[in-house]
């Protein structure tokens, strides 16, 4: 009897471990961009508040740009521990913070359709993305930023252009 409860605690001691190791490797590193701002929108009694939070990234394939995403964070319980699901409310803007070309003799067109910045907003399976174009006819590299799902996309977006100046 008793080697079948000091297997019982082995198996739930590893299984524990495992699960923060699971834990740790999803949520490290939640956010790529740097954290620009946060305000409190809705007050929990138990966790911390709903807010939205501002953060910057700056593309790291095109030099001269640097995009803002602001969106809803989730508080309460469940988003001081990641399991809450934040919701697909987002804004984007980006700025030409100087001479907007592309890294490595690239071809803005060759960067089209490329994934910019990428996070988690639930533990399983939303994420919230931001990817590039090139509308080579107007000159203009444009971002989209959306909620993804495997199993059910949302249809919340954002969209930002900059236009590049023509080669001299």
């Amino acid at each position: 009897m008793r080697r079948w409860l000091w297997s019982f605690a082995i198996a739930f001691v590893a299984l524990v471990v495992v699960l923060i190791v699971i834990y740790v490797t999803l949520f490290s590193g939640r956010s790529e961009g740097t954290r620009v701002g946060v305000v409190s929108t809705t007050f929990r009694f138990f966790g911390p508040n709903d807010k939205v939070a501002l953060d910057r990234f700056d593309d790291d394939a095109v030099s001269g740009v640097s995009c803002y995403l602001s969106r809803a964070r989730t508080g309460g319980i469940g988003g001081a521990v990641g399991t809450a699901e934040d919701p697909s409310n987002l804004s984007l803007s980006c700025a030409a913070t100087g001479v907007v070309t592309p890294k490595n003799n690239a071809k803005f067109t060759d960067l089209s359709g490329r994934n910019v910045f990428s996070e988690r907003a639930s533990i399983l399976f939303k994420t919230i993305e931001v990817r590039r174009f090139f509308d080579a006819e107007r000159n203009t590299l444009c971002y989209v930023a959306i909620s993804t799902k495997i199993i059910n996309g949302s249809p919340a977006n954002a969209t930002a252009c900059i236009n590049v100046a023509p080669a001299k």
